[in-house]
């Protein structure tokens, strides 16, 4: 492809930050701003570095999750339990947002304009979004089990595979019916002047701004905000019971009754649950705080430099990395 000539960088950088840096959505203001200036999107040298990196962390992310699906599987003959059908799951849930997220991301970053379609358009931003909800909402289930698992013991053990079945089924659930608007939201929008281009964005899609802020705020609530909540829930909740299980003010019954309640295993899986949380909030938390800021800031394309841009979107993509790591160091 003929790229369009690089002195509309500045409204490359605009254009690629409302469309892929806030949320998985394409603003329509972005769209209203071709008609008023007349400038189209470019790939400027931050876009191509930032190309390059998107399919590295693609190539680490599937060898690294393919790996520990394999170990998993493996292991699964010989123990077979609910935290490895969660684990599996989840990686499952970060390879769905690596095969989807990271090359469209790359690929769109390259083109610049949108060359797929309406069917396409509709559907590949319906299937970013689920792929984004499917580890966030992942990541609560293991939290939600793991915190069940230490502080009502009994319970959990009858629940055994069932509840996590259950847990597992609600998360893919909602990650399909809270990603249905893209479908609704997105179409192509095509303009002739100064050149020929194609995009696929949400031009005219919301009644005003106030139903796209609300929108933007919905998506980021169940994206980040709740199930940054329940994990931070939850795992206060593992550690307090852990403190208090093992608080050397407790009487003798007390202590004998936690060498056996935490075992060495036990404490691995703590760790790690907590380990995915901490992940989630520190890959993420960059990147939505960006947005945030940018309702408060519409010029803020203008007060960041481009490269801060596309790094604080790579910041996110590190999370399906980071993962396996996790798994492997806290693996049973």
């Amino acid at each position: 492809m003929a790229f369009i000539s690089q002195k509309n960088d500045t409204t490359g950088s605009y254009v690629e930050f409302r469309e892929d840096f806030f949320f998985p959505l394409n603003d329509s203001m972005a769209a209203n701003m071709f008609n008023l200036s007349l400038q189209l999107p470019t790939l400027t040298i931050s876009g191509v570095i930032r190309v390059a990196i998107t399919f590295f962390l693609m190539i680490l992310s599937i060898a690294g999750n393919i790996h520990f699906l394999v170990k998993l599987t493996k292991q699964h003959q010989k123990k077979g339990s609910r935290l490895k059908l969660l684990l599996k799951n989840l990686v499952a849930a970060n390879l769905l947002q690596t095969l989807i997220v990271m090359p469209m991301d790359g690929t769109w970053n390259i083109t610049v304009q949108w060359y797929g379609g309406e069917f396409l358009c509709k559907v590949l931003n319906f299937f970013k979004l689920f792929s984004m909800y499917c580890p966030a909402f992942m990541v609560v289930v293991i939290s939600v089990d793991r915190c069940l698992a230490i502080t009502k013991p009994l319970k959990s053990a009858t629940g055994c595979v069932n509840t996590g079945k259950c847990m597992i089924t609600i998360a893919w659930f909602f990650s399909v019916v809270l990603a249905l608007p893209q479908l609704f939201l997105f179409k192509m929008v095509h303009y002739s002047e100064p050149y020929p281009f194609s995009q696929c964005a949400t031009l005219e899609s919301f009644h005003g701004e106030l139903d796209q802020k609300l929108y933007n705020l919905f998506t980021f609530g169940f994206l980040f905000v709740i199930p940054l909540f329940i994990m931070l829930i939850c795992n206060s909740r593992i550690i307090i019971t852990v403190t208090s299980v093992l608080n050397p003010k407790d009487n003798q019954m007390k202590l004998n009754r936690s060498s056996n309640t935490l075992s060495s295993a036990r404490k691995k899986t703590i760790k790690m649950t907590i380990a995915f949380a901490s992940s989630f909030m520190i890959c993420w938390t960059p990147y939505y705080l960006m947005g945030i800021w940018y309702w408060f800031d519409r010029d803020l394309h203008h007060k960041l430099p481009d490269p801060v841009n596309h790094f604080l979107f790579l910041f996110g993509l590190l999370n399906p990395c980071f993962d396996p790591l996790i798994y492997g160091y806290f693996s049973l």
